[in-house]
């Protein structure tokens, strides 16, 4: 009985001491959206669709701290997607981010699975924030760049006069070669509205050779005026397999609403090319509700069938329709916690 007694006053008290050691928040993003695609693909017709995470990924995340004295700290961070039109979770329990690590002047360390070098610059840089279809997440899709890396061990410094530089290395834990290895850096400047920053990372993939990628990426906001651009660059090893995008956008914000254009151009070393256009608006009802509306378009050549790629979902052809122009139109809400 004793036992039993002693054994509910540690799980009643756990909360409560795990509270005066640490800060430890739970948050989340719910997005969900009514709206109406096509792939362009001849056959295909249009089709009216409910999704989740079209400006934001639906997802729910626990972050952590605890002070170990003389500045250091320890942090952790689990991130999990979940699909509110289905109720399905990411395959991957908590595949968006999973690190734990240490905190100083020295800058942060953390091991687990985490955003690459690349993607601070992809994403500082794009004028959507990676949500709204049309935005630069497109690049990351079919393994042309890399965005987030399991086993890894990463590095960011501290800011110093506006620049913080990170690295990674992601062991591909193969036993042959190759070693399917990631490793990658990037620099970043912010300061008084200005941000510029660039980004390499090379991958052990073929025996024939490494895959390389790079990001370049700038930023400038005046006022209620926003300017973002970006060039990213995945080349595979082979033939034909270099792959480039640049986008230039701009946003601006009047009262509680936040207007966006982007272009976007798609290519392969084959000759393949797709010209995007994507405008969205934003309307804020409070600070942490807001409804908004996207549309987007992509016109392929006869070579290509790229698509359009919003924070969780995507609107693109088939490999065999060629030439194919995808379109997308919704209406969504966004509430964050």
């Amino acid at each position: 009985m004793q036992f039993k007694r002693l054994a509910v006053a540690l799980v009643v008290s756990a909360p409560m001491l795990a509270a005066a050691q640490s800060n430890v928040t739970v948050y989340g993003t719910m997005d969900a959206s009514i709206g109406v695609q096509d792939t362009g693909a001849n056959g295909e017709k249009s089709q009216t669709v409910i999704n989740s995470g079209n400006q934001s990924s639906s997802r729910l995340g626990f972050r952590g701290t605890e002070d170990l004295g003389n500045g250091l700290k320890a942090l952790f961070n689990v991130e999990a997607g979940l699909a509110l039109d289905t109720g399905v979770g990411d395959s991957a329990l908590f595949g968006r981010r999973s690190v734990v690590g240490l905190q100083g002047s020295f800058g942060t360390v953390t091991v687990g699975r985490e955003y690459t070098p690349i993607s601070f610059i992809a994403g500082g840089s794009d004028i959507f924030g990676q949500g709204f279809y049309g935005s630069n997440l497109s690049a990351f899709t079919s393994n042309r760049l890399t965005r987030r890396v399991s086993n890894s061990v990463n590095y960011k410094t501290t800011q110093m006069s506006g620049f913080t530089g990170s690295a990674s290395f992601s062991a591909g834990e193969r036993t042959v070669e190759p070693s399917g290895d990631l490793m990658g850096v990037a620099l970043e400047y912010a300061n008084s509205g200005l941000f510029l920053g660039a980004g390499y990372q090379v991958i052990e993939r073929l025996a024939a050779g490494d895959d390389k990628e790079y990001a370049f990426g700038a930023a400038y906001k005046f006022g209620t005026v926003e300017v973002k651009g970006n060039f990213l660059v995945g080349d595979q090893v082979g033939n034909n397999n270099k792959f480039e995008q640049a986008n230039i956008g701009a946003a601006m914000t009047f009262g509680a609403g936040k207007a966006f254009v982007n272009l976007q151009q798609n290519k392969f070393e084959n000759g393949a090319k797709g010209n995007g256009f994507a405008i969205a608006y934003s309307y804020s009802l409070s600070k942490r509700t807001n409804l908004y509306t996207s549309y987007a378009s992509m016109r392929n050549n006869g070579l290509a069938t790229f698509g359009l790629n919003s924070s969780s979902t995507n609107v693109t052809p088939v490999a065999t329709a060629l030439g194919a122009d995808p379109t997308v139109f919704n209406v969504g809400v966004r509430h964050t916690f």
